[in-house]
Parts: structure tokens; sequence; C-alpha cells
């Protein structure tokens, strides 16, 4: 049974995830990001990390992608956070994580090692340069 400080604690966590790192700067960052609008999709699977019985998939167009992650607008509500597969064709499937989610935008992490992911970036996006400090 969910009590009232249960739904409390489940708002706050919401709240706290919605309201993700705001004074970050390009500077602050460790890898690169390039804007692009590429289709995509994002899935998760009934046994990993899904909500609900069945696998959930929600389209949306990916705005800006670095080798550990990618801003993307979604056409839909997803709220699974962990484990998710995204899939593009210029990619293929990259296990991630939700780590942000503002009205129809979210931010992803990448499971993967973010070198091989900068290695096919650096082939899709010519000049796509790693900047770590």
């Amino acid at each position: 049974m969910i009590i009232a400080k249960d739904i409390k604690k489940m708002l706050r966590s919401l709240e706290v995830e919605c309201d993700h790192k705001k004074s970050g700067t390009a500077a602050d960052r460790r890898y690169r990001r390039a804007d692009v609008t590429w289709p995509a999709t994002i899935r998760a699977e009934r046994g990993h990390a899904c909500l609900h019985e069945e696998e959930r998939e929600v389209s949306g167009i990916i705005k800006d992608i670095s080798a550990n992650g990618a801003r993307i607008d979604v056409d839909g509500l997803f709220f699974e956070k962990n484990n998710l597969l995204l899939q593009a064709s210029q990619l293929g499937a990259i296990r991630c994580d939700l780590v942000w989610r503002r009205g129809n935008k979210i931010g992803l992490q990448f499971s993967e090692d973010p070198k091989k992911i900068q290695e096919k970036l650096q082939e899709l996006i010519p000049g796509f340069n790693d900047i770590l400090p």
C-alpha cells in the first residue's frame, strides 16, 4: 500500500530528476557535443527497467550528442530510467540510462565505452574531437 510519505518521496525524486544541473557550461563537459537531427527510438525492454508489463518504446529526435550521452526530444512521455536501448540508423543500438527529463526533452548517458562511441561519431561527423581536460 502506498502512503502519503511514499508519494511525497516519489514526487521529490521526480523534481530532482527534472531539475538537472543548470549551472553546467560547455567548459564543464568532458566531451564535445555536436548538434544533430537524427531520428531515434528509445526502448525499455520487459525484464529490464520497464515499469509496465510489456516493452515500452518512444520515438524522438536526437538534438545533440557526445561520446557519453545525448539530448533527445521525444514524442511522448517516457518514465523508464535504466537499462534503456537507444536506436538510430546512424549509430545502431546503444545501451543508456535516463539522467534528466524536462517535458518532452530527455538526457541520456551512454553505458558503453565513450572511446568506442567517440570513434563512431568521428566517422559520422568530420572534425568531431574529444576535448578531455
